[in-house]
């Protein structure tokens, strides 16, 4: 097995440069680029959690990396991984003194087909052997872990989720492949690669409403029954969808047209003025604002910093879309803002379901 280990970053493909920068500017922390959706640092510094991060979304804590040069070794460095991660579990499972540590696999590729082919190899093959040469651990394998947050499970159940160990297979390229072991306790995602894809809801007017339901799910607050929302630059109305789903009466402000389905439980929940969500001023405070609309950063965050000081909602959540060219300053800009107000949560996160944008969070109380 290779010497050298890392901490291994993962973003989304294509953002790797920009997470570097982060990690310089806001956490002094030297990483340095290992393909399109990778960040490695040195084995022996402590990474933040991923919460604390705006573009990293999986840990590989002491990642170590294998490397093929030529086609023709492709079997070769598939021996040499199974027999990498074999040993490696051995060891660990006798550290446990053979107590009952579940565990469970995620070999996985980020927008490569032929990777993603590698992964769904490596993953036949590993469990293959784990079956054959370790059998007691192989009986403790979870092909897939709960979704539900451990807030809301009981301590026990909670405690055998953080002590699940997490064995992570990333395959860059079909030359290229990481491979780490942690326990979730540690601080790694329980979603493959981080990506936390959310269902699309039937008559959902657009995919953005999965864009607001990740980040109510990431904020660990949503809407109830009987808040009150504004949604500026609602148009076509995939977040007016989400916030009306989870029981929220909707003032939509946007002069486009909504497409929301047509029954009674929107008629009745949703009023739509044809107003300018840059300029718009509610007549008294509501519990949620959002926002998604197509204008440039900086006349996002002065709408969210109005809204913020004016004290006119107690949550928001905020799309900021992101220049092309050197995007950094921008999202220097949202976290310096956020910083100013300490509510009891304030995030901000490249999500899942964003592209060139950034999200922002925030919650009064929780």
């Amino acid at each position: 097995m290779p010497a050298n280990k890392f901490q291994l970053v993962l973003t989304r493909p294509g953002f790797a440069e920009i997470a570097v920068e982060e990690f310089r500017d806001r956490l002094n922390l030297q990483g340095h680029v290992v393909g399109p959706a990778a960040v490695a640092f040195d084995e022996n510094i402590q990474l933040p959690k991923l919460s604390a991060s705006v573009f990293a979304r999986q840990l590989m804590p002491r990642a170590v990396h294998f490397a093929v040069s030529s086609p023709s070794k492709v079997d070769d460095m598939l021996h040499g991984i199974i027999s990498a991660i074999v040993k490696r579990l051995e060891v660990l499972s006798k550290r446990a003194n053979r107590q009952a540590m579940p565990w469970t696999l995620h070999a996985f590729a980020l927008d490569d087909d032929p990777a993603t082919a590698l992964a769904l190899r490596i993953e036949k093959l590993l469990l293959a052997a784990l079956k054959t040469r370790l059998p007691r651990l192989y009986a403790r394998y979870i092909p897939e872990l709960p979704v539900v947050d451990t807030q809301d499970l009981g301590d026990g159940a909670s405690s055998m989720i953080n002590n699940t160990l997490l064995v992570q297979v990333y395959v860059a390229t079909v030359n290229d492949v990481w491979f780490s072991t942690a326990s979730l306790g540690e601080g790694p995602s329980r979603f493959i690669g981080g990506n936390q894809r959310m269902r699309h809801f039937p008559g959902a007017p657009s995919r953005s409403s999965s864009k607001l339901e990740e980040a109510l799910l990431l904020l660990g607050h949503a809407p109830k029954s009987g808040d009150t929302a504004i949604d500026l630059g609602a148009a076509p109305g995939g977040w007016t969808f989400t916030l009306v789903r989870h029981g929220a009466s909707v003032t939509a402000i946007d002069h486009g047209a909504l497409k929301l389905p047509n029954n009674k439980k929107f008629t009745e929940l949703v009023t739509h003025l044809k107003e300018n969500g840059l300029t718009y001023r509610p007549h008294a405070p509501v519990d949620w604002v959002v926002c998604d609309m197509l204008v440039g950063s900086r006349e996002t965050l002065a709408v969210l910093e109005r809204w913020l000081s004016q004290g006119w909602a107690k949550n928001f959540v905020f799309n900021v879309k992101l220049p092309q060219a050197k995007p950094w300053p921008a999202i220097r800009e949202a976290l310096d803002l956020l910083a100013r107000y300490p509510w009891a949560i304030m995030q901000a996160k490249h999500l899942f379901h964003d592209r060139q944008e950034i999200t922002l969070m925030g919650a009064e109380r929780v």
